[in-house]
């Protein structure tokens, strides 16, 4: 494995090559290698690695791998400085991929880390949206209840945030096509986080748009099912509901429901290996 002597040497040979950097693939190898090393050689190489990632497309799914590990670390500091740079990985197909990682890692306990992650989501956001809505949907449907939660609550406070060149009418049809899948199996709070997030894309705002809120409301009351009002589940569903819909209603949304599925519930999952 090579020494911190070793990494800044090859980090110089790639630095001085200008436009011929991609042809020293050699030395970028030996960058990758510095994450087999101790805390000094994982530190740079979690500073080396994204910096001459897009020369080296023919390594990108080394140099990615090589910064997961980094992401995985024992050592805080060194798996903060890893998720820090990873938006620099967020390059044409690996988004997708970086934005599904990133959302695994909204799992972390470490507030600092935490606010990294969720800063390195907002920047990717404003790169990509649809790529990185692909990611974070992906592990809501997908993946263990504390990642779907917590990428749910990003969606819920951070869209809000991201301006109007970012949220397109096709981003935002997305976001609803999306949350209508997530919507056949969620809890009581999940439902109202994605009514919040639902009720404040612009393309809902007309008297249509309402009008399929109003629906999505209708399918998890349940309506038609018959009401027992000893059930507490039962009751605690329809008062969720009513609450979600009456501001909808006030806007002359309603023309119609259709009854629908409730809500379900979800198994824990165990964690996993990035990926």
């Amino acid at each position: 494995m090579p020494t911190v002597e070793e990494l800044y040497r090859n980090y110089g040979i790639l630095a001085d090559a200008t436009e011929q950097v991609g042809q020293h693939k050699d030395a970028y190898q030996v960058i990758l290698d510095g994450v087999k090393g101790g805390t000094k050689e994982k530190r740079l190489a979690a500073q080396f690695i994204p910096k001459f990632f897009k020369h080296f497309p023919e390594l990108a799914d080394s140099a990615i791998n090589a910064q997961l590990d980094l992401c995985e670390d024992e050592d805080v500091s060194i798996r903060r400085q890893a998720i820090k740079e990873l938006p620099q990985f967020a390059t044409g197909e690996n988004l997708p991929r970086v934005a599904d990682i990133l959302t695994q890692l909204l799992q972390t306990d470490d507030s600092a880390e935490f606010n990294l992650v969720n800063n390195a989501l907002l920047s990717i956001f404003k790169m990509d949206a649809k790529g990185t809505l692909g990611g974070l949907f992906s592990q809501i449907l997908q993946g263990e209840d504390i990642v779907r939660e917590r990428a749910i609550k990003f969606l819920s406070t951070k869209l809000k945030t991201l301006p109007d060149e970012v949220l397109t009418k096709e981003v935002e049809e997305l976001i609803l096509t999306e949350s209508k899948k997530v919507l056949e199996d969620v809890t009581g709070e999940e439902f109202v986080l994605f009514m919040k997030i639902l009720s404040g894309l612009k393309s809902l705002q007309t008297v249509s748009g309402r009008q399929q809120l109003v629906e999505l409301v209708a399918e998890q009351a349940d309506l038609e099912q018959t009401f027992n009002p000893s059930d507490p589940d039962c009751v605690d569903r329809l008062l969720q509901c009513t609450r979600q819909a009456v501001p909808l209603f006030s806007r002359g949304a309603f023309r119609g429901s259709r009854g629908g599925r409730g809500w379900g519930t979800r198994g824990n999952r165990s964690r996993g290996r990035l990926y």
